[in-house]
C-alpha cells in the first residue's frame, strides 16, 4: 500500500477525483503570491509560509497537459493505468469557462477568447501581449478571476475546440468534473457578458461519448440549474440545494427532499456532499452533527462526495492556491466513525433497494426512516428532524428481525434489545439524532 492509499479512504471509493493535475499558470502563481486578500487564508493553514508554498489556482489552467509538479506527459497514462489496476475510476477537472491569462492557446487562437472593447482599463479585463484586450473569466455576480481569460461562447468554434480537448482528456481518465458548468449556458453567459452563447453542452457531451461511451460528465452547478444540465446530458450534478438546507438547519425541508427518494422515485444522478474545496470543512460547519449528516447522505441514492481530510475531521479549509499546508491532528472520534461508515458502505452490493419502513409514532411526530437492502446486508436509518425527542415502534418484517443487540454505526453505542418481542422494536431519538443499524 503506497502513501496515497494510506491517506485516503481508498478502498471505499469507486471513483477518485484528482484536483490540480493540469499544467498550472506562472501568471496565476505570481498573482496568488501578491494578492493581499489571500494572505490571511494562507497563514491560517501554513505557519511558516514561503512563496514557494503558493502555486497558483488549479482552475487557472495553462494547458491541458500534466503539471511538471506531478510528472511528464507520459506519466498521465501511467497514473490512469495504476487506477485501472486498482479497479478505480479516475475523474479529472475540465474548466469550460476560462483558461489562464498566459495560456499559449490565446496566442494560437486569439479569436476564441472574449474581447473587451472598452477603451480604458477595467478590473474585469486585461491587455494581452497580442494587443487585444480580453475579459477575465467570471460569473454574473462577482468580479472576474484576474488570473483567467474568458472563452467567447458566442463563437461556435469554441464548442468545437472544447470537443477536441475533451477527447484528449478522455484517453487518460474515466470522466470529468466540469467546473462551474452552468456558465456557458446562453442565458447565463448573456447575463454575465451581454452576448448570447451558442455553446451546446448536449453536442459536446454527445460528441465525446460517441467515441468514449462510458466517459462520465459531472457538473458543478448552482442557482437551481442542475435539472437543466442533466437534461443536456450530464451524468450527475451537484446537489447544492440539500447542502444549503443542512447548513441553515431547515430540517423539515431536508426531510421533504429526501423522503421522496425511495422505491421507484430515485435521484441517482445527484452528487451529495458536506464539504469540497469551495465550502468550509464539514466539521467546522456542522460540528458533531457532521457524522449525522454524512450518515444521512449515506442512505440516499446517487454519488457521495467525500473531500480529502473530511474523514479525519479536519477544520482548516486549505486555499486552492497552496501546494503545502500544515498537518492537522485527526479527530479520533470522527476518524473512527468514518471507518465504521466506510466498512458498511463497502459491504453493499452493486444493486441496492431503497424502501420505506412501517412504524408507529408514540408522540404523533413522524421521523425519517429508510431501509437499504442489498445482497450482503440490510441497513436501517432513523432520523429525527424535529426539535423535540421522538419515539415509536418499528414492526418486524422480513428484513428487520430481532437481534439481541444492535450497534449504532453513528455513535458506536450498543442497544440491548432484551427479550424478543413479537411485534417489533422500540426506538427513541433525540432532536436531530440519527441511528444507523445493520441487520
Amino acid at each position: 500500500m503506497n502513501e496515497f492509499e494510506k491517506k485516503t479512504p481508498f478502498a471505499w471509493a469507486d471513483e477518485i477525483w484528482l484536483m490540480g493535475v493540469w499544467k498550472n499558470s506562472p501568471s496565476s502563481q505570481r498573482i496568488a503570491q501578491t494578492m493581499p486578500e489571500l494572505k490571511t487564508g494562507y497563514h491560517s493553514v501554513r505557519s511558516q509560509l514561503a512563496n514557494t508554498d503558493i502555486y497558483g489556482s488549479p482552475y487557472s489552467i495553462y494547458e491541458y497537459k500534466l503539471d511538471p509538479l506531478i510528472g511528464g506527459e507520459k506519466d498521465l497514462t501511467v497514473i490512469y493505468e495504476w487506477f485501472q489496476s486498482k479497479n478505480k475510476k479516475l475523474i479529472l477537472d475540465f474548466v469550460p469557462n476560462h483558461m489562464a491569462i498566459d495560456s499559449p492557446l490565446v496566442s494560437e487562437f486569439p479569436n476564441l477568447f472574449l474581447k473587451s472593447f472598452l477603451t480604458e482599463e477595467d478590473k474585469n479585463s486585461f491587455l494581452h501581449p497580442n494587443g487585444n484586450r480580453y475579459k477575465h473569466g467570471k460569473d454574473p455576480y462577482f468580479d472576474g478571476w484576474t488570473d483567467t481569460i474568458q472563452w467567447d461562447f458566442s463563437n461556435p468554434e469554441v464548442e468545437n475546440y472544447h470537443i477536441q480537448i475533451l477527447k484528449k482528456i478522455a484517453k487518460h481518465c474515466d470522466g470529468v468534473r466540469c467546473d462551474m458548468a452552468m456558465l456557458p449556458l446562453p442565458d447565463v453567459f448573456e447575463k454575465t457578458h451581454g452576448k448570447r452563447s451558442v455553446y451546446h453542452w448536449e453536442k459536446v457531451i454527445h460528441s465525446v461519448k460517441s467515441e468514449f461511451p462510458y466517459f462520465q460528465f459531472y457538473a458543478e452547478v448552482y442557482w437551481g440549474l442542475d435539472v437543466t444540465l442533466r437534461s443536456l446530458g450530464f451524468d450527475a450534478t451537484y446537489d447544492k440545494s440539500l447542502y444549503d438546507e443542512l447548513v441553515h438547519h431547515r430540517f423539515e425541508q431536508v426531510a421533504e427532499l429526501i423522503s421522496n427518494e425511495s422505491g421507484q422515485i430515485l435521484q441517482p444522478n445527484l452528487i451529495r456532499f458536506l464539504e469540497n474545496h469551495d465550502e468550509n470543512r464539514a466539521k467546522l460547519t456542522f460540528g458533531e452533527h457532521s457524522k449525522t449528516y454524512f450518515s444521512l447522505l449515506s442512505c440516499l441514492p446517487g454519488i457521495l462526495l467525500l473531500f480529502d481530510g473530511q474523514e479525519v475531521g479536519s477544520l482548516k479549509k486549505i486555499p486552492v492556491q497552496l501546494k503545502n499546508a500544515d498537518d492537522e491532528s485527526p479527530d479520533r472520534d470522527i476518524e473512527e466513525f468514518y471507518r465504521r461508515a466506510f466498512f458498511t458502505i463497502s459491504n453493499r452490493s452493486t444493486q441496492i433497494e431503497y424502501q420505506t419502513v412501517r412504524y408507529l409514532e408514540m408522540n404523533q411526530l413522524p421521523v425519517f426512516m429508510r431501509l437499504l437492502i442489498s445482497n450482503n446486508q440490510t441497513e436501517l436509518f432513523l432520523w429525527n428532524y424535529h426539535q423535540v425527542p421522538c419515539s415509536g415502534w418499528i414492526s418486524y418484517e422480513e428484513k428487520i428481525q430481532y437481534q439481541e443487540t444492535l450497534i449504532n454505526i453513528v455513535s458506536n453505542q450498543i442497544y440491548p434489545q432484551g427479550k424478543p418481542q413479537k411485534e417489533g422494536m422500540y426506538f427513541k431519538l433525540e432532536p436531530n439524532e440519527i441511528q444507523w443499524f445493520i441487520f
